[in-house]
């Protein structure tokens, strides 16, 4: 088979999106993230400056063989804006696993990527299979340093403690301190995206669905001292459960009733998708998680069911979800470069990782 590399553009919408159903994530309960209605709306959101490729047969272009998007956004990385490549969506169809495809493939984002540039990526832990091809040290296929572990906890149900912070959703009134706060304290994290709410208001699609009362606002009397963002994706951006294993299928009703009466995710029968919203702009005073208790305590309680944050496992707000109800997702970062490890650029900040834009 002759393989065409080019770039995507929306008459492949449709042929990258059966792409997407036909290469689900192996597992006990296996899962598909797919990309309906169109899968530029999600990328749009992953990465302001789009840049999707694709691989098809040069003799019949209307089948996508494989797909990989090294788009880019603009987030602080030491204190200072610039714009960084988030390489993610690789995906193989199974009838071309194991060819060369996939190093013809980094051969061509090579051609893309200026001397000295440097992309950044996020694989999930289970995911042995990418893991184990990222340190093959294969020839033609770029440097993968490791470069922290990601926990994304999806919380079910608050602990019964005191929040001690006044909790608001954000109104136009808001913006002026709000604005203030992201110029503030945004540049704090490596790879913090930087948010323009003006654009947010505008409809950009870089903030597809999300409003400005999707923000909730941490207050010490008439002081801000955190805000974190919930995002519903699921108008483009969805997870679907494959099926169930043999004596599990009958456990999820009693799983759900369980959900509904405690507060949780309820799992859908075989074939559905999973209901749950993800958190985005953490942005906290002195990384105190007291704050972000408080904040996700109000989240849940003014809008029940699951609420999924990701955070640095070594990353002092974690200690927020602890005494939570909840299931954590293990992934691994990487700094990606065909040269020198990136990391010795970076100073001692700490990183944040938004997963509302993974």
């Amino acid at each position: 088979m002759r393989c065409l590399i080019r770039p995507a553009t929306a008459e492949d919408d449709a042929a990258i999106r059966a792409l997407l159903r036909s290469t689900f994530q192996p597992g006990m309960v296996p899962l598909n993230f797919e990309r309906e209605p169109s899968y530029f709306h999600g990328s749009a959101v992953a990465c302001g400056h789009q840049d999707v490729w694709i691989a098809c047969d040069r003799d019949s272009q209307d089948e996508a063989l494989a797909l990989f998007n090294m788009g880019s956004r603009e987030v602080y990385v030491n204190g200072t804006p610039v714009r960084l490549r988030y390489a993610h969506d690789l995906r193989l169809a199974p009838a071309v696993r194991g060819s060369r495809l996939l190093i013809q493939l980094f051969r061509q984002a090579r051609q893309q990527i200026y001397e000295g540039e440097w992309l950044h990526t996020v694989i999930l832990s289970d995911n042995t299979v990418s893991l184990q091809t990222v340190g093959s040290g294969r020839a033609g296929m770029p440097h993968y340093y490791p470069h922290g572990e990601i926990g994304t906890h999806m919380l079910f149900a608050a602990p019964r403690r005191r929040a001690g912070h006044r909790i608001t959703r954000a109104t136009e009134a808001d913006l002026p301190v709000m604005r203030e706060w992201l110029r503030e304290q945004g540049p704090r994290r490596h790879f913090f995206p930087i948010y323009k709410l003006d654009d947010m208001l505008r409809g950009d699609p870089y903030y597809r669905g999300l409003q400005l009362s999707d923000f909730f606002l941490a207050w010490r009397g008439q002081q801000l001292v955190g805000m974190v963002g919930s995002w519903n994706q699921k108008p483009f951006k969805q997870t679907r459960v494959l099926g169930y294993p043999m004596g599990l299928a009958w456990m999820r009703h009693v799983y759900n009733l369980h959900s509904r009466m405690r507060g949780g995710l309820t799992l859908p029968p075989a074939g559905g998708t999973l209901d749950y919203l993800l958190l985005h702009t953490l942005l906290i005073e002195n990384d105190d998680p007291a704050i972000l208790d408080a904040l996700l305590q109000h989240i849940l309680a003014v809008q029940p069911g699951a609420v999924s944050v990701g955070l640095f496992t070594n990353d002092p707000l974690t200690d927020a979800v602890q005494g939570y109800r909840r299931q954590t997702l293990r992934s691994q970062h990487f700094l990606i470069s065909y040269e020198d490890n990136p990391a010795a650029e970076l100073d001692c900040r700490l990183p944040y990782v938004e997963i509302a834009r993974l």
